[in-house]
């Protein structure tokens, strides 16, 4: 769940794979990653997320561009948006981290939370 933090920046922390799927965008270009949130942003706004991913406790700092947003909660799909990985080192790590810790499990037939 994302949290506003000091400073305007907002911390995600991702708890399990299950939410690590439904939160992956690995159609955008970089990728992209879901923030659940009733903060308001508006695409192509750029903004800085502290992540935590399942199995750790460390904070990775992502810079990114909004690229998806859900205004409002629907279905099950939780108000927020989704936020495109820089390129810089962090991005590529973040990217790569993720897509470890979904190696084997997308399948493309579970619900996510933007499609």
């Amino acid at each position: 769940m994302a949290m506003p933090g000091r400073g305007g920046i907002l911390t995600c922390h991702i708890e399990d794979i299950a939410t690590l799927y439904a939160s992956y965008l690995p159609f955008v270009e970089n990728g992209a990653l879901f923030v659940p949130t009733s903060r308001v942003q508006q695409l192509g706004d750029e903004v800085f997320i502290a992540i935590t991913l399942p199995n750790s406790s460390e904070r990775l700092p992502m810079n990114g561009k909004v690229v998806w947003i859900n205004h409002r909660a629907q279905a099950n799909r939780p108000a927020g948006f989704a936020v495109q990985m820089s390129v810089d080192d962090m991005g590529r790590k973040i990217k790569s981290e993720i897509e470890r810790l979904l190696a084997g499990k997308v399948d493309g037939q579970q619900p996510t939370y933007t499609m």
